[in-house]
């Protein structure tokens, strides 16, 4: 029997139930060797590439570009050539991870041929004609920012990335500056076999989001029905089966009865779909709104003090750029010390009490939001705090954290200072017990011992989850909060 090995959906950190598609680097058919790129995977928080467990033929390709996959579900085949694909298919049916429908071949029907891949299209096979001089260059380009993709494509055309203008995120080369670098000299890069179609008219509406059985999600990708034009009618609000059949026997009985869309109107109108990470994003707080009773507490913070205190560390130490939000999170720490009922997170039966302050500070992306966490903050220095938020806010925007730098955490900040926000409320990061929301740090009429004068103050707010953290106890964690901002010579002993 031949050795058959299978690549499956890894599962990085924790919190991972899944993992959209992004690119193959191969094709069926491909001979590749241990260790080689196979398939970028997008999560809701980083772009990955997963490689080749060993080395032989790929033998099937078991998910599209686009498409959504459960962690373990097997994405690829690899075996030898000879091996008969009767025992591939044999083999794929053992697997204890469920693979796609068109994998699963009935005993009694030989298996079909696999669906043509990207080298059957004329434009894809051919090899690429020699680069421009302009773009080739014997210079080192690994300092180069570039995506993922963007850096391969350059590599298999023989681009130069020094020699390409950058115009993604953060400064960094993107897939598009590459065919423009390409355009303007002459060049055209192939397109892949799905690009290449005939126009099939309109591409579908995203109905990622709709909550389905995997029975009817796959029913209704089958019968090419949208799940936004099903009922919800099964457990939980989900499209049921029965739900999407009674759609397709709409859609069948009234052909054409939905009217056209007004062309000016649709030419003013960008139908977007939402990202792997936006579509985690709204799942979480989704579930974190509805599941955890939120209850809020304020607070006002005279923060002079506290603003002295930057002042003269910044000053003290050349290589110190200590901001205000810096301070915050050491204050919190303290704070959680003191109150540890706070320093938790709640699964929705067990309470994990966190020995130490493992503060997740928001930093916003252009993707959505993400938090990487300050481990054990409460026994960093400020300087150590502040030198470790900016280098993991960097590379958060870059992409380039690991799972365990943004997941887990017991308690969150979100600062929106910045933009001159005098207060808000924000949505608890579950399974995180609670989250501070502060505002601009700005002058206002104070008295002080019955006369009128002026202080900076900030303004906060606690969100707490009531299933773990009372009012009592939420207000004792911002009272002592409030105390180390106002004396921060108590949190810096």
């Amino acid at each position: 029997m031949s050795v058959i090995s299978t690549v499956t959906m890894p599962k990085w950190g924790m919190e991972m139930v899944e993992g959209e598609i992004a690119e193959w680097h191969v094709s069926e058919g491909d001979t590749i060797a241990a260790g080689d790129d196979l398939v970028d995977v997008e999560t809701s928080k980083i772009v990955n590439t997963v490689s080749a467990p060993v080395g032989g033929v790929v033998r099937r390709l078991l998910a599209s570009a686009g498409e959504v996959i459960a962690v373990g579900r097997v994405l690829a085949v690899i075996a030898p050539a000879d091996t008969p694909a009767e025992e591939i298919e044999q083999y794929l049916a053992g697997q204890a991870a469920p693979v796609p429908s068109s994998a699963q071949k009935p005993a009694d029907t030989a298996p079909e041929p696999a669906p043509a891949k990207v080298q059957d299209s004329p434009a894809a096979a051919a090899p690429p004609a020699p680069v421009a001089a302009s773009l080739a260059g014997a210079e080192d380009d690994s300092g180069v920012a570039a995506t993922p993709v963007a850096r391969r494509v350059a590599r298999e055309q023989g681009i130069n990335l020094t020699r390409v203008s950058a115009s993604g995120r953060h400064g960094r080369v993107t897939l598009a500056d590459i065919e423009a670098a390409l355009q303007a000299a002459g060049r055209q890069l192939a397109k892949p076999h799905s690009a290449a179609r005939p126009d099939l008219g309109p591409p579908p509406r995203d109905d990622s989001a709709v909550a389905a059985s995997p029975v009817a999600r796959r029913l209704a990708r089958e019968l090419g029905v949208s799940l936004l034009d099903c009922r919800a009618s099964g457990r939980h609000g989900r499209v049921s089966k029965a739900d999407v059949e009674a759609a397709s026997g709409r859609s069948s009985a009234t052909p054409g009865a939905r009217p056209a869309p007004d062309r000016e109107v649709a030419a003013r109108v960008e139908a977007r779909p939402l990202s792997g990470m936006r579509r985690t994003i709204a799942a979480r707080l989704q579930a974190s709104k509805r599941e955890a009773p939120h209850f809020r507490v304020q607070a006002e913070v005279e923060v002079d003090g506290l603003l002295a205190v930057r002042e003269q560390l910044n000053r003290q130490y050349s290589e110190a750029k200590v901001s205000l939000n810096d301070l915050l999170v050491k204050a919190c720490a303290c704070a959680l010390v003191a109150v540890p009922g706070v320093n938790v997170q709640f699964d929705g039966d067990t309470v994990q009490q966190f020995a130490d302050a493992d503060i997740a500070v928001a930093v916003a992306l252009d993707e959505g939001l993400i938090t990487p966490i300050v481990r054990g903050a409460n026994r960093k220095g400020v300087l150590a705090i502040s030198n470790e938020i900016r280098d993991l806010a960097t590379r958060a925007k870059l992409g380039t954290l690991r799972p365990e730098e943004f997941q887990g955490g017991s308690f969150s900040v979100s600062n929106l200072g910045m933009y001159g926000i005098d207060q808000f409320d924000a949505i608890i990061n579950s399974p995180q017990g609670a989250i501070l929301a502060a505002g601009t740090a700005q002058q206002r009429p104070v008295v002080r011992q019955g006369e009128l004068a002026v202080a900076t103050v900030l303004t906060l707010s606690l969100s707490s989850d009531h299933r773990i953290i009372d009012g009592a106890l939420a207000a004792r964690f911002l009272s002592a909060l409030r105390g180390f901002l106002e004396n921060p010579a108590t949190m810096l002993a």
